[in-house]
């Protein structure tokens, strides 16, 4: 052991006596200061004129990549390889290589005493980080240190492979521009080999595992993971053990075959560590956030945990599908296993698979074409195109065999199958926000372990149809499985019922959305008992038939919806278009309001208690209080029309509750209803119109689902905020760090190098 670190301290001097071992540290110091004064200086600003600088250890070190930790890995790669570039090429060209193979030293001692040296660099370079992270840990209140320290640990480690490479290469060659060149090829071969032989089981495991592109980023996001934990001492130690072998293979001048022998068993040895070491069930992990936002939450953990035995997730892929190009093979197939990783981390019994077939998602080319030969035809030059293997593909006849996909349409969808036989569709989804998040994984997954909330939707009195895909059906929000916010999306089973009957004891809540008929006495009798035994109700009413809900609702709550509401707010909405907002008690009641600002509903009424009933009220959304909004009487062509406040008959202005909330207790249970004085709040136009700014009306559905079902659906994902809110430094102490890393700390490398340089010529 002494002898290795003797070599690396003659190494180290040999290091820093050359300027580019200084150069490069004072480049480094200075790319690195500049990009770490930028993003404090725009959080000491925040600080001083809002008093908040919110999630400020994230927004200077991981969040995204401008900050500091991703900028350091966009850059690193370029100082390593001018650093190692003379490490053995040096010894070969002018001959001190001799010397080490005439002494009594080892190749191993050679080789591990040179990479100790390089070590001792890598902790210089990423001691000039550590320094930042101090000025942050010191002036950043309640610092996320465990995230911020581990994404540190990930930059030291790829730093120290980094190093490993250039070792390697250096011992190839005895021109060092060479060798430079060669860590420069072998950087981006480990970065481009995830994408070879991915058509192979085996191999594709292999050579993602090997990649180096993104192993840092897993430590920037505050995960530890053993597989990441592995990989970096494992491609070093590969590295290391080739620079022996190339060494031994010089001094002793051995065969060619022999040499590459021994290199094989060394790079299959880690082929199989790689391999086993990344098998879920031996997969360890440890989240340093403190929001533990790189892990499941703990409602998705707990339907997790009861899924007990074997699950498989098979994703079907049509190869004709017109966002083929986001799921193509074979890339497409790691990609999905690791879209699922949270899931298997806390279930590593769980499988997934991908299945590419072929088949014409329009019905009326099957019909054309019954034998199928247009769409192989198709498929073969999808196939060309993508430079992918037709042979993997499975026709029609054979995908059907497999599972019944003509219900969905040949799309793309994948299928959870439990060892017990229980089986679900996950979808993919229309517009924004294709892929399904953790509380759509969940919901599918708890279908089958847990009894989900039914929504009894009233039918018989031309109620909005959920099947109507039209300007005022409720297909988007109701029966739509590939609209991401739809009641069955969120969690909730839904049935069509009618008032004809007692209310099933099955059903959770009852929606009436827009009745144009009155109630008969019968029904209203069943609604009644539903109500008394504690039901919770979504009722949506229009001004246009007020007279046929008010009487009931008079009846029940004690409500009454008010004339037709009009509010000049914008020239881009009609007077009778509001823009409401979530009141305080709304977003308290129903957390989802909180990330909305406004959502609109055309031809609304107003809510307004007439009579006590029993139930405590509380306004859920309101007008906007910045313009005045009235009950209007007079115009009904609000197109060419001009409006015009008008007391004199009977018109009032104030602030008008347009969804109001009712609760009371009922024997154990809390009962909940919400009333709105517009039903087109949640008609299809509103989803497909999205007038502008008014884009939050899932919002309004996302919120009612939960509290109305007592917080059971949408699965709660949430996570703590982050508590690294406040930075105490002033402008004048920011202005004294941006000098010390601009000016003073370059300077003294500056000067502490030039000493060195006297010093040594000096003696």
């Amino acid at each position: 052991m002494k002898v290795i670190f003797d070599i690396a301290k003659a190494e180290l001097r040999l290091l820093f006596y050359s300027p580019i071992a200084w150069l490069l540290l004072l480049c480094f110091t200075m790319q690195t200061g500049m990009i770490f004064t930028g993003l404090l200086e725009r959080l000491v600003l925040e600080m001083n004129d809002y008093g908040v600088a919110r999630w400020a250890s994230e927004s200077i070190f991981a969040k995204g990549n401008i900050t500091l930790w991703d900028r350091v890995l966009n850059i690193l790669y370029l100082y390593i390889p001018l650093l190692t570039m003379g490490c053995i090429s040096r010894d070969f060209s002018n001959g001190s290589i001799k010397l080490f193979y005439s002494s009594p030293l080892s190749n191993l001692q050679i080789v591990l005493g040179k990479y100790l040296s390089l070590v001792f660099y890598a902790l210089v370079l990423t001691g000039v980080l550590a320094i930042y992270v101090f000025i942050g840990w010191f002036s950043i209140e309640n610092f996320e240190a465990g995230w911020i320290w581990t994404g540190w640990l990930g930059i030291l480690l790829l730093t120290c492979t980094y190093m490993a490479i250039g070792l390697f290469m250096s011992s190839l060659t005895s021109y060092q521009i060479i060798s430079a060149v060669g860590t420069f090829v072998v950087f981006m071969l480990l970065s481009m080999i995830k994408g070879w032989g991915q058509q192979y089981d085996f191999v594709r495991e292999i050579t993602y595992w090997l990649s180096i592109d993104g192993r840092a980023h897993t430590f920037i996001q505050g995960m530890l993971c053993s597989e990441d934990l592995i990989y970096f001492p494992t491609i070093i130690g590969l590295f290391l053990s080739l620079t022996v072998i190339r060494l031994h293979a010089v001094r002793q001048k051995q065969r060619w075959y022999i040499t590459f022998g021994k290199n094989m068993v060394v790079v299959v040895a880690v082929c199989l560590l790689a391999y086993f070491s990344s098998r879920p069930a031996l997969l360890a992990y440890y989240d340093a956030t403190y929001t533990k936002k790189n892990a499941l939450t703990p409602n998705s953990q707990e339907v997790v945990k009861r899924l007990d035995g074997g699950m498989t997730i098979t994703t079907y892929v049509n190869v004709l599908d017109p966002g083929y190009i986001s799921y193509r093979y074979p890339d497409y197939i790691i990609d999905n296993q690791r879209f699922f990783r949270q899931y298997t981390r806390f279930k590593p019994e769980m499988k997934i698979k991908t299945v590419y077939y072929y088949a014409e998602p329009d019905p009326d080319s099957l019909a054309a074409d019954p034998t199928g030969k247009k769409a192989w035809a198709k498929a073969r030059l999808v196939c060309e195109k993508n430079n992918a293997d037709s042979t993997i593909l499975k026709n029609k006849e054979e995908i059907d065999k497999l599972v019944d996909l003509s219900e969905e349409g040949y799309k793309f969808i994948w299928q959870m199958v439990r060892e017990n036989g229980q089986k679900e569709w996950l979808r993919t989804y229309e517009g924004f926000g294709l892929k399904p998040g953790e509380a759509e994984i969940t919901v599918a997954m708890k279908r089958m372990v847990l009894p989900l909330p039914k929504i009894g939707y009233i039918t018989g009195h031309q109620e909005r149809d959920i099947h109507e895909r039209g300007p005022q059906g409720y297909y988007y929000v109701t029966g739509a499985k590939r609209v991401k916010f739809s009641v069955w999306n969120q969690g909730y089973d839904i049935e069509e019922i009618t008032l004809k009957e007692p209310i099933p004891e099955d059903v959770n809540l009852v929606m009436i959305a827009d009745p144009m008929v009155a109630f008969s006495e019968e029904e209203e009798s069943y609604l009644q008992d539903y109500i008394n035994r504690g039901g919770n109700l979504f009722i949506l009413g229009e001004t246009r038939r007020r007279d046929i809900l008010n009487p009931m609702l008079r009846r029940f709550f004690g409500l009454e919806l008010t004339p037709l509401l009009v509010q000049n707010l914008s020239d881009k909405l009609l007077p009778n278009v509001l823009a409401v907002e979530p009141t305080s008690e709304g977003k308290d009641k129903m957390y989802h309001l909180k990330s909305s600002w406004r959502w609109c509903m055309p031809t609304s009424s107003g809510i307004e208690i007439v009579e006590d009933k029993g139930y405590t009220a509380f306004p859920v959304t309101q007008t906007d209080t910045a313009s005045l909004c009235w009950t209007e009487l007079e115009t009904t062509d609000f197109v060419d029309d001009s409006i015009i406040f008008n007391p004199t008959i009977g018109e009032i202005s104030k602030v008008f509750t347009t969804v109001m909330g009712l609760y009371r207790k009922v024997g154990d249970k809390e009962q909940r209803i919400l009333i709105s004085g517009d039903a087109d709040v949640l008609a299809n136009n509103e989803f497909i119109e999205r007038r502008g700014f008014l884009t939050s009306n899932e919002r309004l559905l996302e919120g009612a689902c939960w509290w109305l079902s007592e917080g059971a659906v949408p699965i709660d994902v949430r996570r703590p905020g982050g508590v690294d809110n406040k930075i105490f430094m002033s402008v004048s102490c920011f202005k004294g760090i941006v000098a010390m890393f601009h000016w003073i700390i370059p300077i003294l490398l500056l000067g502490l190098y030039l000493f060195l340089w006297f010093r040594r010529r000096g003696h």
